[in-house]
């Protein structure tokens, strides 16, 4: 029997959020932000083919049967196919990022949140450069993360958690949490030796630093926690994209993040 999602083009089809739980009847409205998006900026006609995805590991392929233009746009969509995913599927990682400057942070979002980061947490450092985030920047955050999951065609949503100070971050750490520190001034050990040396071990975590990176005292702190620093490489990237490089790296040595 053929499914629904052995089309090539899948792919094409445009995604639209819905709650958790929400993929499980015959139909389902898309409301909200994401119905006003459908409706006046997408534009879907009864008929038309959409991809849903409820951020919890269920996605499902639609057909629009109705749709309502009124003060709050929605869409009716019938669900013609739909499956779950396990987060056994892929490697869980944890990115625990300091806070950058302008929009940085933003692009560090987008970035893990396209590439199956499960979680990306804001850590203030010595050397961050901006004040500790408000809660609508944090808010503008989980959006981007939300974009960056329909762009991508992904299926589980990545947190953004709550800004936390490293210290608090460190003290939080579960015991025999497999933490990695992205750190320039590590000579001794590269990522894929670190990441060979763990195995099977999962989920990780990855500390990576601000502008100027992470202090050396609070090195010692993670390493004290049970982290171990790496290098990424000979090169030393903007604090934007070590996240990305290390996420990709992760992915290409487990077998891939979450779908």
């Amino acid at each position: 029997m053929t499914s629904a999602f052995d089309d090539t083009s899948l792919w094409r089809l445009d995604t639209f959020l819905v709650p958790p739980g929400s993929l499980s009847g015959g139909r389902v409205v898309v409301g909200g932000d994401e119905g006003r998006h459908a409706v006046r900026v997408v534009r879907v006609r009864p008929g038309a083919r959409v991809r849903l995805a409820d951020g919890e590991g269920t996605e499902a392929i639609g057909e629009v049967v109705e749709v309502s233009p009124g003060r709050a746009p929605s869409a009716v969509v019938g669900i013609v196919e739909s499956r779950a995913h396990s987060r056994d599927d892929g490697t869980t990682l944890v990115v625990a990022q300091a806070v950058l400057t302008g929009g940085a942070f933003s692009e560090v979002v987008r970035r893990c949140a396209e590439l199956g980061v499960a979680t990306v947490v804001p850590v203030m450092t010595a050397r961050v450069q901006t004040r500790a985030p408000a809660a609508s920047r944090v808010e503008h955050w989980r959006c981007v993360a939300r974009a960056a999951l329909k762009q991508s065609r992904g299926v589980f949503a990545t947190a953004v958690a709550e800004p936390v100070p490293l210290p608090s971050f460190v003290g939080e750490l579960p015991a025999g949490a497999r933490v990695l520190v992205a750190w320039e001034e590590e000579r001794g050990t590269g990522l894929r030796d670190a990441l060979r040396s763990l195995g099977a071990a999962r989920p990780l975590v990855a500390v990576v630093g601000p502008e100027g990176g992470l202090d050396p005292e609070e090195v010692r702190a993670l390493e004290g926690a049970g982290a171990r620093p790496v290098s990424l490489g000979r090169r030393v990237l903007r604090a934007d994209w070590a996240a990305a490089a290390l996420a990709t790296a992760v992915s290409l040595e487990a077998g891939g993040l979450l779908p």
